[in-house]
């Protein structure tokens, strides 16, 4: 982990009620060249047609212009290729796919969110957490079924979970620890 998101991790877990200022500075090239090095390579074309092999051909000069672009506040993500998935159902999903250099920011300002919200989770918390997971949950939970003393198990889909969430709640929280305006830029 970088020094700069080591000593947010650290503020994070020490304060928490601390609201973190100018998160927007910490997007810099260290930043999104470490954050280069976790992109998945094999993932799909966004709506620029740029591979992930183009876009790295001149990465240290990308990612030099995408930084220049945050500092004078001219950067606007790419629209996102909007791909259908058939669901087990019947049905389709839809998937969006952004461009490369949208996913690596994505990716950054991701790892910055992680180093402040990571404190704030239980140990017993697994969706989408870094290094934990359904597996991990499921392989626990094996365990506390065996010998917890346990003896009903309940399963719930929430049908839709993802697109009824409200982005004015989201938006609260991650005020209480981000002063919003200066990380949106």
């Amino acid at each position: 982990m970088q020094t700069s998101m080591l000593g947010i991790a650290n503020k994070a877990q020490s304060d928490k009620r601390h609201r973190f200022r100018n998160l927007y500075r910490e997007l810099n090239e260290e930043l999104l060249l470490d954050s280069w090095r976790l992109l998945r390579k094999d993932a799909a074309l966004g709506v620029d047609r740029v591979s992930v092999a183009e876009y790295e051909a001149n990465l240290a000069e990308n990612i030099h212009q995408l930084v220049e672009r945050l500092k004078r506040k001219h950067y606007r993500a790419r629209l996102v290729r909007r791909h259908y998935i058939p669901k087990g159902n019947g049905g389709v999903r839809p998937l969006g796919i952004p461009a490369t250099e949208d996913k690596l920011l994505q990716l950054a300002v991701k790892r910055l969110l992680e180093a402040i919200y990571e404190q704030d989770f239980l140990s017993c918390s697994y969706g989408y957490r870094p290094l934990v997971g359904a597996r991990t949950a499921v392989d626990e939970l094996r365990v506390k079924l065996q010998f917890g003393g346990y003896h009903h198990l309940v399963e719930a889909d929430i049908k839709g979970f993802f697109d009824n969430l409200s982005h004015e709640w989201l938006m609260r929280m991650l005020a209480e620890r981000i002063v919003m305006n200066r990380f949106c830029g």
